[in-house]
């Protein structure tokens, strides 16, 4: 099956640089309005059959940001492979270019082989439905609703529908058998009222209708006479061609004869030249023979006088290697000298060491020393023990001299520091002094502080005494205008004897001279802080005059040194203490290198103990004694290989001697050669004998190819025999003789026979048939014949040329009669309805014969491909209402279907419910889609179909897709979360998630 593996979108619509990198058997492609469910259904059918036209209803979903337009699409197809598919923007439909995985790089033509030249109309129609196909549903009703399935089951879309629909009603508007308003019944309704006036006008006119009478029978003899005219001349024309080829007629029928007389049979064609090339083959082959005979008696006799010695060369191996083996004699000889004269080399330098170790080892002794990888790891430890201890005593003697030099300087140091410092008392008192005059700078500071604040707080009085009297001169003011009022009510009282007026009166008075009172006694809060700055100032001033006078720099400097000084010395003393104890590490690291270097010596001890020597050596290094002890062990172990390896030579040497001699001894008679005067001559014998082997041989094969070549022979004459026989009794033949006049027979045949066929090929051309050939040779003569042909001809022509005068005459008579009343009117418009009629009706069976073509294509296809589909569909249908509907029945006549339930009641498709009639176009286009399987195993896209299922209804449909999955590559688009359920999650590709690249 065909299947897509990956989408790149280069830019297709709102969609730029996307990619969906894998695509699965069963693919949910999930997004909300906008996300580009439609854009990527687009994008497929473009790129598999190019983009839609410019003029064309499709979108084109150019992109708007990007120039770049198209993308490509990997996918499997069963018999090629991986190919890749690449749609650009470039001529109408886009440039692409097809890659296979093989290799090959085509166009439009490989694609087209690819989708086996599958239409894009066709592929929308079968493979790629939506929920437009449901809403169709919805808006039909009646037997509208049962001829839009059957056309969704043929063609997968509405068109058949359509088209039937469409030529109905075109057929309707022209004509129809009840109708009184469609074109061609108003007009067959005028022909007949002008009919039956012009019935009417010619019974006024009986003249007129014998004359149309006497026209009508002197047409109908003219058109005899015509028809019999052409026929004699036809005839004419056949005779005359009968005469031509009389002559090839007859000569044919008299070859006809003869091959008759002499076709004795079969005769295998250039038979004679096959016998006589048979004769020669024999000829040649039994002259072969003989020379062959000959050479076979003379190799048997070379073969006798040249026989090998097989005894010899059946030690032929043993010979070469004995002889093979002569430079490793003379090489074993000088390997033994050079293990002599190394032996004696060894034994000397074994003497050598002993001398240099004082010591006497042998054999037997040297091996009982341990010179192991673990005594050799100790020797080195020691020995580098000993040199590290040595460089540590050099470092510690010069440690100890530069400590105690280093000790010595800062102890000097030290009293140089101390002789520096100032006594206690003088300190003191510099402290002291130190002390006042920092006092007196200090209140110095303080006076001027407060001279500052003197002056500030005198100009905040200043402003104060300012702004007070403006506030009395207000408040006074106040007072005085309040006093009046309260003086006036009083007064009134006092006059009018309203003592209560009086007594406010009184009391305000009172009130303002009270207030009046106290804000004269307050003090301002300015002056409070004058007066006690001021004192201050006083205090330190006399504070000031009592300070002793004297240098504060001056005695800062001298305690500033002395406390220098003073630091100094106590770093002084912290060094020589730190000193000191550096001093004794050092004296204690000696204190541990005694210790370390007595160790060592006693390990020393050991080990030459172990390796067989003492102290009195010498002053020999541990590791030197260990290399000249295992030096000495090499040497042994050498000499004793040495040794071996000479009584391995010797044993080498005798053996080959020893074999040579024997060899010597057998084929030379001779046992007292040396081994390489015996090489030699067995050398020359064997090649001697090897020559001749190989001379044997030669003359073994020559004779094996001589016998071979005779066999050969003699089966070749075998054949050829046979060939010959076979030959004769082909021919139905006894001997040669009759083999040849059978051969001439044939020949004179052959020759007739090919002028017979010249002869059948010209008369063919003519025209002539076998009846007109048995004419030729067995009827009347051929110019009586033309001769009575001709004369009748001509009587026709003259009673022809009669017959045209007669009507014309009556012609003219007719003429003049309709010119003179009503009746040529009537007849011209009776005419000219007929005319119209005759061509609307033309229009009117143009559509008629499409709808009978219509009609007989449906009823095939109801014969032949129906059947199988609807099993299908039955199925799936069964599958999708849970076994409640098992059938769907075509209609007996014209489209549409009947739908069976599981009690065997039958229903139109109207009379199902909405949702039962969708479940019906489903399972028909799906299996529109399964039956095309077996030649387009095709994807198929669906989008958003099954919106309109309830949760039973669309479980079972993706159960159903599932199923049909493991077949065509399913891809499902679709805005609605809820059928998310159904699915797992490696089949859903959320377009939300990838839209950072929707632009």
């Amino acid at each position: 099956m065909m299947k897509l593996i990956e989408l790149h979108i280069y830019g297709y619509g709102k969609l730029e640089d996307y990619m969906i990198s894998s695509v699965g058997q069963l693919q949910i492609f999930y997004g909300e309005n906008e996300a580009g469910k439609s854009t990527i259904m687009s994008f497929i059918h473009s790129i598999l059959f190019g983009f839609p036209a410019k003029q064309s209803a499709e979108i084109r979903y150019e992109p708007k940001n990007n120039s770049k337009y198209g993308g490509k699409i990997k996918a499997f197809f069963p018999d090629r492979g991986v190919a890749v598919i690449e749609r650009v923007k470039g001529k109408a439909t886009g440039d692409v270019t097809v890659s296979l995985e093989d290799g090959t790089i085509g166009g439009e033509e490989l694609l087209k082989d690819l989708l086996k030249r599958m239409d894009k109309s066709i592929f929308q129609a079968i493979y790629s439905f939506n929920v437009h196909g449901l809403q169709n549903i919805h808006a039909m009703k009646g037997e509208e609703l049962g001829r839009y399935l059957f056309s969704a089951g043929t063609l997968g879309t509405d068109k058949l529908f359509n088209t039937e629909s469409f030529l109905t009603k075109e057929m309707e508007q022209r004509f129809k058998p009840s109708g009184k308003r469609p074109l061609l019944n108003e007009k067959l309704k005028e022909l007949k009222e002008v009919q039956t006036s012009l019935k009417i006008a010619e019974q006024q006119n009986e003249e007129y209708s014998e004359l149309m009478s006497t026209k009508d029978g002197l047409t109908k003899k003219i058109a005899q006479l015509q028809n019999e005219i052409a026929m004699l001349e036809q005839k004419g024309l056949k005779l005359r061609e009968y005469k031509r080829n009389e002559k090839l007629v007859i000569e044919a029928a008299t070859i006809e004869s003869k091959i008759r007389e002499h076709d004795s049979g079969f005769f295998p064609g250039d038979g004679l030249n096959l016998l006589e090339k048979l004769d020669e083959q024999l000829k040649v082959i039994q002259a072969r023979l003989l020379r062959i005979k000959e050479k076979k008696d003379h190799f048997l006799k070379e073969l006798e006088s040249n026989r090998p010695n097989s005894e010899l060369l059946g030690m032929e191996t043993e010979i070469e290697a004995r002889i093979e083996n002569l430079p490793l004699y003379e090489q074993l000889k000088q390997e033994k000298r050079l293990l002599e004269s190394k032996l004696e080399e060894i034994t000397e330098e074994i003497s050598q060491l002993n001398d240099k170790l004082h010591t006497d080892f042998n054999e037997e002794n040297i091996h009982e020393i341990n010179t192991s990888i673990f005594i050799k790891e100790e020797a080195e430890n020691i020995q580098q023990t000993e040199q590290r201890l040595r460089d540590k005593k050099l470092e510690l003697e010069a440690d100890f001299e530069e400590e105690k030099k280093a000790l010595a300087e800062l102890e000097a140091r030290a009293e140089g520091a101390k002789a520096e410092l100032l006594d206690e008392g003088k300190r003191n008192q510099l402290v002291n002094e130190m002390d006042h005059l920092e006092n007196k700078d200090r209140i110095q500071s303080e006076l001027n502080y407060l001279a500052d604040q003197v002056e500030a707080a005198k100009s905040r009085e200043e402003s104060e005494k300012n702004r007070r009297k403006k506030q009395q001169k207000k408040e006074y003011n106040q007072l005085l205008l309040l006093g009046g009022i309260f003086l006036i009510v009083f007064l009134w009282g006092i006059t009018n004897g309203t003592w209560l007026l009086a007594g406010i009166g009184i009391a305000g008075l009172l009130f303002l001279l009270a207030a009046r009172y106290k804000s004269n006694e307050k003090m301002p809060v300015e002056d409070q802080i004058l007066s006690k700055l001021l004192e201050r100032e006083r205090e330190l001033k006399d504070a000031l005059g009592s300070q002793p006078e004297g240098s504060a720099f001056t005695i800062k400097n001298l305690l500033a040194r002395d406390e220098e000084v003073r630091l100094r010395h106590r770093e002084l003393l912290i060094k020589i203490e730190q000193q000191h104890d550096r001093f004794e590490k050092v004296v204690q690291q000696f204190e541990a290198w005694e210790t370390d270097i007595a160790g060592i010596r006693r390990k020393r001890a050991e080990l030459l103990k172990q390796f067989g020597l003492t102290e009195t050596v010498g002053t020999i290094k541990v590791m030197d004694a260990y290399q000249l002890i295992d030096t000495q062990k090499q040497y042994f172990r050498e000499r004793k290989r040495i040794k071996e390896s000479i009584k391995k030579v010797t044993e080498s040497l005798m053996e080959m001697e020893n074999s040579l001699k024997m060899l010597a001894e057998r084929f030379l008679h001779n046992s007292n050669l040396a081994p390489i005067e015996a090489a030699s001559l067995l050398k020359r014998t064997l090649r001697e004998e090897i020559d001749q082997k190989s001379r044997y041989h030669e003359l073994t094969v020559k004779l094996e190819e001589v016998e071979e070549e005779h066999s050969s022979l003699q089966k070749e004459e075998l054949v050829i025999s046979q060939e010959k026989k076979g030959l004769l009794a082909l021919a139905r033949t006894e001997d040669e003789d009759e083999f040849r006049q059978k051969a001439k027979d044939a020949a004179l045949v052959k020759n007739w026979s090919a002028r017979l066929e010249d002869i059948n090929y010209q008369l063919l051309a003519s025209g002539l048939t076998d009846e007109d050939r048995d004419k030729i040779l067995t009827g009347v003569s051929l110019e009586e014949q033309i001769e009575g042909n001709e004369l009748r001809l001509e009587q026709s022509k003259r009673e022809l040329t009669t017959q045209f005068d007669v009507i014309a005459d009556v012609k003219h008579k007719m003429k003049v009669l309709e010119e003179g009343g009503i009746y040529s009117e009537l007849l011209h418009k009776y005419k000219q309805l007929q005319h119209e009629f005759a061509e609307d009706a033309k229009d009117w069976a143009k559509f008629a014969v499409a709808q009978d073509l219509l009609s007989r294509t449906i009823d095939r296809y109801k014969e032949e491909r129906l059947p199988r589909m609807l099993a299908k569909a039955e199925n799936f249908l069964s599958i999708l209402t849970d076994g409640r509907y098992v059938k769907i029945i075509p209609q007996l006549s014209g489209s549409g279907f009947l739908i069976e339930r599981n009690d065997h009641m039958l229903f139109e498709a109207n009379e199902l419910s909405q949702a039962t009639s969708e479940q019906v176009y489903v399972s028909i286009r799906l299996a529109l889609a399964a039956e095309h399987y077996d030649r387009y195993p095709f994807p198929i896209i669906i989008d958003d179909s099954f919106v309109n299922f309830d949760y039973k209804r669309t479980a079972s449909i993706i159960k159903l897709q599932r199923e049909m999955s493991n077949k065509n590559q399913i891809l499902i688009f679709t805005c609605h979360r809820h059928l998310l359920d159904y699915f797992t999650e490696n089949e859903i590709l959320n377009l939300q998630e990838k839209s950072t690249n929707i632009v």
